[in-house]
């Protein structure tokens, strides 16, 4: 004897057959999996933009004359199986020419990094926050197609309106501006690099006196935060600006 499913029971059969989660690539170990999905919904996306796949950093980069884009994942400590796939995103910006020119241009002993700009994509402007939760996408917890499709669509948009504002040095410049105490380093360097000795002197002028106020407050302690990471690369510039200033007069 045939069984009747009656209509309403049906339509509520089929919107949970609709809803479930679909895992992909369930049967390889967390990090690969995830790189997989990078690799089949994002990869296309990023190469129409000209950034290469790095498998062994876990990242899409992309070379410009004088700023490397970087889209890079990570994967939680603690995954394992199906049971916890868990992985956030960062969207940075770096230079190694610049850092190049740093190290020479101030005589330094030794390089600073490469690191001008960026972040996890919890705090990038315009990424929407569908399926990341507490820091992290979950591909145990959300449909992994609905999931890498968002991620691609956060990339479109948020992603790579963030890597225009680092197309060139005066763009970089305006964008750093926003945070001129944070980043008052790099933009006066992006000035003398360009040999806009005037620009660099009149920003350093306008935007030294938190540092004034520092070297009172904290500048006697060695160990304090200022000290140890601030100090020096605000006097560097402060002595090269001041030379420039009394040999224009």
């Amino acid at each position: 004897m045939q069984t009747v499913v009656p209509n309403s029971m049906k339509n509520l059969f089929d919107i949970f057959k609709n809803k479930r989660v679909r895992h992909l690539h369930a049967n390889l170990k967390p990090g690969e999996r995830i790189d997989k999905l990078f690799v089949d919904f994002i990869l296309s996306t990023v190469e129409e933009k000209e950034f290469k796949y790095l498998k062994s950093k876990r990242e899409f980069k992309r070379k410009t004359y004088f700023f490397e884009h970087h889209i890079n994942w990570r994967g939680r400590k603690y995954n394992e199986g199906n049971r916890s796939v868990q992985f956030d995103i960062s969207i940075n910006v770096s230079s190694t020419k610049y850092r190049k020119w740093e190290t020479e241009f101030y005589n330094l002993e030794q390089n600073l990094g490469t690191g001008i700009d960026g972040t996890r994509v919890d705090y990038i402007e315009g990424w929407e926050k569908d399926y990341y939760e507490h820091g992290w996408y979950d591909l145990v917890k959300f449909d992994n197609v609905d999931l890498m499709e968002k991620i691609n669509e956060n990339i479109k948009n948020a992603g790579f309106n963030f890597f225009e504002h680092y197309q060139s040095l005066d763009l970089a410049i305006t964008e750093l501006k926003k945070f001129p105490i944070k980043n008052l380093e790099f933009i006066i360097d992006f000035y003398l690099i360009q040999d806009k000795w005037q620009d660099a002197y009149d920003f350093f002028e306008s935007n030294k006196h938190w540092h004034e106020q520092q070297e009172k407050s904290e500048g006697s302690n060695p160990k304090s935060q200022y000290s140890m990471n601030r100090r020096k690369p605000f006097e560097l510039r402060k002595e090269k600006l001041k030379n420039w200033a009394q040999h224009r007069l």
